[in-house]
């Protein structure tokens, strides 16, 4: 990974062995540093998992909802079925369970085996959801109280460098 700019100064000041690692190119200071997990966000990455993802679906008879392309829907035994996903995280419906197995069987003969929740409630993206009666209930209460626990911590070092910086 590539930083570089303003950001350098603060991985230094926050551990001074990495002064010896920074160079300048083209007027500004750049620090390389190796990754020991993967990084979200990666734009280019990202890209390519959705194109394979979404090509995939094309092939097995899904349409991409041009509103939202992290939606696809298809026609199966005369009715709908949608997959919504975010990365690798997905949201099969349909009427017939033994469709959305199928569909599974489908994507899985692509990608391997996945771990799979079936029924009235399941755990996804921080959410808990809960299906009642044609009603759904979302809630995030467990990964909110996960967040603020760790938001909560002695983080004081990390204040004062950014204090300092932003006075200059």
């Amino acid at each position: 990974m590539k930083i570089i700019g303003r950001e350098v100064e603060l991985f230094c000041k926050l551990d001074p062995s990495l002064r010896k690692f920074v160079t300048t190119e083209r007027g500004k200071k750049v620090l390389y540093t190796q990754l020991d997990k993967a990084l979200y966000g990666c734009v280019q990455s990202a890209l390519l998992w959705y194109e394979l993802y979404s090509t995939t679906l094309k092939e097995i008879g899904f349409e991409i909802n041009p509103y939202d392309l992290c939606v696809a829907n298809a026609t199966i035994k005369g009715k709908q079925c949608t997959i919504c996903w975010y990365v690798d995280d997905n949201k099969i419906s349909h009427c017939d369970p033994q469709v959305v197995d199928e569909v599974i069987k489908k994507i899985e003969s692509k990608f391997g085996s996945m771990s799979k929740t079936v029924g009235d409630e399941h755990e996804t993206l921080g959410m808990n959801i809960k299906y009642k009666k044609k009603k759904v209930e979302i809630s995030m209460k467990k990964h909110i109280l996960k967040a603020l626990d760790e938001f909560m911590e002695d983080d004081t070092t990390m204040a004062k460098i950014e204090a300092l910086t932003s006075v200059r």
